[in-house]
């Protein structure tokens, strides 16, 4: 039999305060454990704070000096007394930890109670069931992450995955993140990251679904990882064609009419395709006209069936607003939508590439460069974005018209701005490196420098003070 938890632990509580006036140094073990909104007894939060305020400036924690800080408590309780009272009633500091352990947990009963509760209310409301069953995984989304990592660590114990990575990178074994399959866009972006939200941004023609999905394609199909693609557009039948093509090199025309099927080459090469991709996690959501509600509901139950690490959404300017919104104007509930992608990537701590249109006004003035003020009813899109790149190709221009595209990386909260050119191979729905870059060719020929092992560098490390 399964006896209740009670919610409140009273002498847990007062053994936390009582501990701590006995021997102050648990101030700092203890209150990186526990919120003063973790206690149900008043007096006891308020002496739970005036004890870490006193240890702070460096003053005992004593009744006799909690009571020089505030002399009554709000209960009407003088201070001096009360302390004393709960000071006697815990003669030993033994326990001290287990007494932190249980008014955690107990706190954390708690919350789970009042969130079934929250639940229960928003069922009898008069709206939108996605909304609620949204809000509602959040809820308990955000109460599961809680403490899942330390608030506080040694600045070594910081360096540790900082030196790793450094290590990794200087001997060829990645990069800060995954890697989009492309060398010079990987340079410039250094690796799509957990909880990044990366914009690809452009006109119509210019390439962001081929790109997006060819990132996608790259991750499931070379590197074994896990995509969702979010097609708000096109069809899972056109986005799968397009894929087929990337990874056979059979035209996109072959394909459509069946003339591929005339050439025992291009059999060949779809037959290899096709075996590859049949294995890949490359997971598509063809629906239109979702809201986020429903996007982050359906990436939350796939996330949760098997852990992706990338998702795409083709595009933001498809996202339906949620049923019942009062935004004034799209700009306002884009807007929204983009700090709600942003706390999906958070949440899930998956890096989330958004497709993104630019303003038609680039093609009526002089300069046809696009800027990061063109994305279309750009909100806050600019600002909750970690990476935006934007993709241009110059019509007008011999390099244009045979494909070469220019990704300008506008804005990249982590490293440098910069651009490179890539070949747009329509035919086979891809991207490709620019064959007119030399220097990387000159770089992959070159002798690769001797291998280090950083773990040297984080072992002689001893800043002044010591950890």
């Amino acid at each position: 039999m399964i006896e209740d938890r009670p919610l409140i632990a009273l002498e847990a509580e007062f053994g936390v305060v009582g501990a701590m006036m006995h021997k102050p140094e648990l101030v700092e073990t203890i209150g990186a454990l526990v919120s003063h909104e973790d206690f149900t007894d008043t007096d006891a939060s308020e002496l739970y704070t005036m004890i870490l305020a006193a240890r702070s400036a460096g003053r005992p924690v004593d009744s006799v000096s909690l009571s020089d800080i505030r002399t009554e408590l709000s209960t009407g309780e003088l201070t001096i007394v009360r302390a004393s009272e709960i000071m006697r009633k815990v003669p030993s500091v033994a326990n001290a930890h287990e007494y932190a352990r249980i008014v955690v947990e107990r706190s954390k009963a708690r919350k789970i109670t009042a969130i079934g509760q929250a639940i229960i209310d928003m069922a009898c409301q008069n709206r939108p069931l996605p909304g609620i069953i949204a809000d509602a995984q959040e809820s308990v989304l955000a109460l599961n992450s809680e403490d899942d990592e330390p608030d506080v660590i040694t600045l070594r114990e910081a360096l540790g995955p900082v030196v790793d990575e450094m290590d990794a990178r200087f001997n060829g074994e990645g990069i800060n993140g995954h890697a989009t399959g492309l060398k010079d866009l990987d340079e410039i972006v250094q690796g799509l990251r957990g909880s990044h939200v990366l914009i690809i941004a452009g006109r119509p023609g210019t390439g962001k679904t081929t790109l997006g999905l060819g990132i996608a394609e790259n991750l499931t199909i070379k590197e074994g990882k896990s995509a969702l693609v979010f097609s708000l557009e096109m069809s899972a039948k056109e986005l799968s064609k397009r894929s087929l093509a990337s990874s056979s090199a059979v035209t996109l025309g072959n394909i459509d009419t069946g003339k591929a099927m005339a050439s025992d080459e291009q059999i060949a090469r779809i037959t290899g395709a096709v075996g590859k991709m049949r294995s890949a996690d490359l997971r598509i959501c063809q629906k239109g006209g979702l809201p986020l509600s429903r996007i982050r509901n359906i990436a939350r139950f796939q996330h949760k069936a098997k852990p992706l690490d990338l998702i795409v959404i083709d595009y933001i300017g498809l996202i339906a607003p949620e049923a019942g919104s009062r935004q004034q104007n799209r700009n306002l509930e884009l807007g929204a939508i983009s700090r709600g992608i942003k706390g999906m990537a958070k949440e899930l701590n998956v890096p989330i590439i958004v497709l993104a249109q630019l303003n038609r006004s680039i093609e009526t003035r002089a300069a046809k460069k696009p800027q990061m003020s063109d994305l279309r009813d750009s909100g806050e899109i600019e600002q909750d974005a970690d990476v935006i790149m934007i993709a241009h190709r110059d019509a007008d221009s011999d390099l244009g018209r045979s494909g070469v595209t220019e990704i300008d990386v506008v804005k990249h909260r982590h490293a440098s701005v910069g651009h490179c050119l890539l070949q747009h191979q329509g035919e086979f729905a891809r991207f490709v490196s620019y064959a007119g870059n030399r220097e990387q060719q000159q770089a992959a020929a070159a002798p690769p420098p001797s291998r280090r092992n950083s773990k040297s560098l984080l072992n002689n490390f001893n800043p002044a003070g010591g950890f």
